[in-house]
């Protein structure tokens, strides 16, 4: 049986020698490419919103980085949501704070205490509208470029960054952002939807759906796929793959019109249809810490009897961001200011998804 460690271990060979200090910095970590289970309305979906977001040193970079803007994605919507597009001013402001993530608290003034913060942004931020998605999640494509690079250094401090409102325009709607949240009475993973329906083989309409379960997909325990056919009996057998990376390839050049690969460098398991029927496909977790917060992406291909690719599908993608065994540690917290004060989670950690832009050695 095949191990995410196995996976991780080729993959790191290969890219050692080649990664230069890294120009973007997503967190929470691990949420790079997987849609996260809540969405946050604040501070683009308010008039007077504003969010306080604390991450821990080591969550951006134990030594001196250079922060240069920052991003965030909006949501997925429904059919009957919208996002509209308009332009808002806001104002971002950086702190190196001695409060850690795991114990935040709502009062602004609290988490900053005694430092100095540094306006590295005020002006117009544009919000993109936005439609139900064919592939989640949605680009950073919310940018607030730095007019004030900052100078951080890990060693001093935890960063603390305010972004907040900069004027009383009113907002067309409640604009929603991606966001996630990290429970401590649960130990699960999180599993998301990339696209939601594969392809079909034209002429039948058959297709695979790949699912999965974030209750097994933590250290120590198993990212387990089940397969099951729209059309009973359409496929001899399935390549399942894993990968640690994501990318969007169009497999017309096969014959197979309509579908997409999601896995970057993989690694894979067959399985084959016995009395119609597909038995589970397992990717054991090794029990290794350092695993928690990694992401994947799994993905099926369903092949006929004929191995004639142009009936065969892919399934549905699913992103996978690998939970603790035990509950987890909170390494980036978020309060957000309504018109009436600010306010905290008190279950868990809660953030928005952030992709920080720089130098982060």
């Amino acid at each position: 049986m095949r191990t995410l460690a196995t996976l991780a271990s080729s993959l790191c060979a290969a890219l050692a020698t080649t990664l230069p200090a890294q120009q973007t910095k997503v967190v929470p970590s691990g949420m790079d490419f997987v849609e996260g289970p809540l969405v946050y309305t604040y501070p683009f979906g308010r008039a007077d919103g504003a969010i306080q977001v604390l991450m821990d040193a080591d969550q951006v970079t134990l030594g001196q980085g250079l922060l240069l803007g920052m991003r965030f994605r909006p949501s997925q919507v429904s059919a009957s949501q919208t996002q509209i597009a308009h332009t808002k001013n806001y104002r971002v402001t950086a702190y190196v704070v001695t409060q850690a993530a795991a114990t935040m608290v709502a009062d602004l003034a609290t988490n900053i205490g005694a430092a100095t913060g540094t306006v590295v942004f005020q002006g117009p931020v544009s919000l993109p509208a936005q439609q139900p998605l064919a592939v989640a999640p949605a680009p950073f494509s919310i940018q607030i470029p730095f007019t004030t690079p900052f100078v951080y250094n890990g060693t001093l401090g935890n960063l603390l960054l305010l972004v907040e409102t900069a004027d009383t325009a009113a907002v067309p709607g409640l604009y929603r952002i991606d966001a996630v949240q990290f429970r401590t009475s649960t130990t699960e993973g999180i599993v998301a939807a990339v696209d939601t329906a594969g392809c079909t083989v034209p002429a039948t309409g058959a297709g695979m759906v790949l699912g999965a379960s974030a209750t097994t997909a933590i250290v120590g325990g198993v990212i387990a796929n089940t397969l099951t056919e729209t059309v009973p009996g359409s496929f001899a057998s399935a390549l399942v793959g894993l990968a640690l990376d994501r990318q969007q390839q169009d497999l017309s050049f096969l014959g197979m019109t309509g579908c997409t690969n999601f896995l970057g460098t993989f690694t894979s398991q067959v399985a084959v249809a016995t009395a119609g029927a597909f038995p589970g496909v397992n990717w054991t977790i090794p029990a290794l810490p350092a695993i928690a917060g990694i992401p994947c992406v799994t993905q099926a291909l369903g092949l006929p009897s004929s191995g004639n690719f142009s009936s065969a599908v892919t399934s549905n993608a699913l992103a996978i961001r690998v939970g603790s065994s035990t509950p987890p540690t909170t390494k980036v917290m978020a309060a957000f200011r309504s018109s009436t004060g600010w306010f905290i989670g008190t279950a868990g950690s809660f953030s928005p998804v952030v992709q920080l832009e720089g130098v982060f050695p």
